[in-house]
């Protein structure tokens, strides 16, 4: 069992790790990891390992729980405000700025849909999260924003909750919880910010989903759903009518919907969607961060203009200074000379390549685990044609086993409406940080 479970790495010093993240509490560690490790810690782990499911098939892979030291979410709260006020000056921004849109590369199934006239509320971000690698002087780089769905900030709340009641239990004494320990966060912060948009209190909420897709947090919402007293009905985005009352799912009229597609997948049912994508645009349906909040929030290629000085008219002065120092060198590939081009493909190890708007660590090429030249100049070539975001390579920071190995690991925090809501860390053996393939996801104290 004590291989399962990651411990902090010691804080850097003179002889001490170099990649380690400082601002984790190696003190938690140190005081936890008995308790953790004795019978009923492990029963705590164990029940958490069979309690929730990322796919039909797997679980969620739980790591131990982790803290930050003390003092450290002010600072991090002010970062993440700032980084979700420049997300919504690009959406807000991007219908009417050209140098936008030749940046941010779009599939072609979302084109038309983006040279329409956007909702006044388009310009939305109501839920965000920033995936970032902590770096060894205690700063942050950041990886991506996703602004998609929230299943793993909504597991890793109730993995922080059931460890939170083991631990003080014992006497542990931890921060005061973020909102997404919360065992109604998901349906509570979906009401609010529902209300602000419409001026309505949903009584019921559609569950939008494809049928076979990843559906991780969808039960768990509509549990909250239920206990908060609203209704909801499951359907696919296909399946909404439009009518004189509004949007119509299986008959039942309504106003608000969660939406749990991913881009790649609305990309493929778009051409028959169209009645919902109508319903969005007039209003007639709210949706969390309605279509450009989504679809230009959740774009990687964001990052290729907070990292390029020449968008930097956009954003206010102030936030820059927060964020300029976390955002790393990052391009879209298809708008560099080709000189640079070209030292992109003789220093592979200096960059990772990201389609932009995959997920789950699907389409992105780190250059270091590239196994030939040739095989790097292949998604160099891929990257030109389509228009993928290119970054320079990030060091990731460590954490020790149980066992006395290291695995790398990131850290995601989520804001709703710029307000730090929720946090949790990933770690995995694989530079590509991510639960859906061989990473561990870690509830986080801040």
């Amino acid at each position: 069992m004590k291989d399962t479970l990651d411990r902090v790495a010691p804080r850097p010093g003179p002889t001490g790790p170099a990649r380690s993240w400082p601002l984790l509490d190696t003190e938690f560690d140190r005081r936890t990891a008995p308790v953790l490790d004795a019978p009923d810690g492990r029963l705590v782990q164990k029940d958490l390992d069979r309690a929730y499911l990322f796919t039909a098939e797997r679980p969620v892979p739980y790591g131990r729980p982790l803290a930050v030291e003390a003092g450290r979410r002010e600072g991090l709260a002010r970062f993440v405000a700032a980084y979700h006020r420049a997300m919504e000056t690009v959406v807000g921004a991007y219908p009417t700025d050209h140098r936008l849109q030749a940046v941010l590369s779009m599939p072609p199934a979302l084109r038309a849909d983006l040279r329409a006239r956007p909702h006044p509320a388009d310009s939305r971000v109501h839920f965000m999260r920033v995936d970032a690698l902590p770096q060894p002087d205690g700063s942050l780089r950041v990886l991506e924003t996703n602004a998609n769905c929230p299943g793993a900030l909504v597991v890793a709340g109730l993995a922080a909750r059931r460890w939170r009641h083991h631990l003080t239990t014992l006497g542990e004494r931890l921060p005061e919880p973020l909102d997404g320990e919360d065992p109604l966060w998901m349906g509570r912060w979906f009401l609010r910010v529902a209300h602000e948009e419409t001026g309505e209190t949903p009584t019921t909420v559609a569950l939008l989903r494809h049928e076979g897709g990843n559906r991780l947090e969808l039960d768990l919402i509509r549990a909250a759903f239920e206990e908060l007293g609203v209704r909801t009905v499951e359907a696919d985005p296909r399946e909404v009518r439009t009518a004189p009352e509004g949007a119509v799912v299986r008959g039942v009229p309504l106003r608000h919907a969660y939406l749990k597609v991913g881009l790649q997948e609305f990309c493929a049912m778009r051409g028959d969607a169209g009645d919902f994508v109508q319903a969005v645009r007039a209003g007639d349906l709210f949706v969390q961060n309605r279509q450009l909040g989504r679809w230009v929030g959740d774009n990687k290629l964001c990052l290729a203009v907070l990292s390029d000085p020449s968008f930097h008219d956009l954003f206010d002065k102030a936030d820059l200074a927060l964020l300029t120092p976390a955002v790393p060198w990052s391009r879209n590939v298809a708008r560099l000379t080709s000189d640079r081009v070209t030292t992109i493909r003789r220093a592979p190890a200096d960059y990772v390549l990201k389609k932009p708007l995959d997920t789950r660590g699907r389409g992105v090429v780190v250059g270091r685990e590239a196994p030939d030249p040739a095989a790097w100049n292949s998604a160099v070539d891929r990257a030109l044609r389509e228009g993928w975001l290119v970054q320079e390579y990030c060091a990731t920071p460590e954490i020790e086993t149980g066992s006395g190995g290291r695995r790398g690991h990131d850290l995601a925090l989520a804001a709703v409406n710029g307000v730090l809501s929720a946090a949790f860390l990933r770690s995995s053996e694989e530079a590509r940080v991510n639960i859906a393939r061989s990473g561990r996801l870690h509830p986080l104290y801040l």
